[in-house]
């Protein structure tokens, strides 16, 4: 008997996953040429350092790959707290970055000790600005208001930041909204429709979250369900 190996994520997950993937092609103009987006220069012009200059750099790069240029979104540092908080998950909204919807001027704080830790802090200043993405959105997308923070996860994915959230909850220790499980999934299948080699986004994580994305891999590979509509989807634009 051929013994097979039990999905790493349930059905309805995967569903989900999937329908978010399908609302973002239908709703984004130009899905298909959304780019793997990498820890490289060739993504980011912010220069090296710790200061809220770089921060204010790393933003404007975001808002750029992001599709977000010209808003005008204001930035802040969070007062300094110890570094055993910052590492809290229970914490992480309060201390690792935070968005205001403001109609005027959006707000994004972020605790500065994250710049120690670029690729983290690209990840949460993803994550909050894709809450500026979505805002007003929130109950348009699956699964709506409810499943809000994890959709803003997912959707970070879908814009290309997927190599940004697996090292991150590898780096920081926590797992955040999803699982590594789901984030992998979700990265295999924006491997796999944008026609983007896997070890591009492999040499780029560490050795963990990558074997989690090669499984990932395999699994959309045995079972191309939750890939196929969507591969439709991308066709029939």
């Amino acid at each position: 008997m051929i013994w097979r190996r039990k999905p790493r994520l349930g059905a309805d997950l995967r569903d989900w996953v999937a329908q978010n993937f399908l609302w973002s092609i239908q709703t984004t103009p130009n899905w298909a040429r959304t780019p793997l987006v990498l820890p490289t220069r060739d993504f980011f012009t912010a220069p090296k350092g710790d200061g809220h200059d770089v921060a204010l750099a790393v933003l404007e790069d975001l808002k750029r790959l992001m599709g977000l240029g010209g808003r005008n979104i204001a930035l802040h540092p969070l007062p300094s707290l110890p570094d055993e908080l910052s590492h809290e998950y229970g914490k992480l909204s309060q201390v690792a970055g935070t968005y205001a919807h403001d109609t005027d001027l959006p707000e994004i704080t972020y605790d500065p000790k994250l710049l120690r830790r670029p690729i983290t802090f690209i990840s949460i200043m993803a994550h909050e600005l894709m809450h500026h993405r979505l805002a007003g959105r929130e109950d348009d997308l699956p699964g709506g208001a409810g499943a809000h923070e994890l959709a803003t996860d997912l959707h970070c994915i879908i814009a290309g930041f997927g190599v940004f959230q697996l090292q991150c909850a590898e780096e920081m220790g926590w797992s955040g909204y999803m699982t590594q499980d789901s984030r992998a999934h979700a990265l295999a299948l924006f491997l796999l429709l944008t026609e983007t080699d896997p070890e591009t986004a492999c040499a780029h994580l560490s050795p963990r979250p990558a074997k989690a994305l090669r499984l990932a891999l395999r699994e959309v590979e045995r079972d191309p369900t939750p890939l196929q509509p969507l591969q439709q989807a991308l066709g029939a634009d």
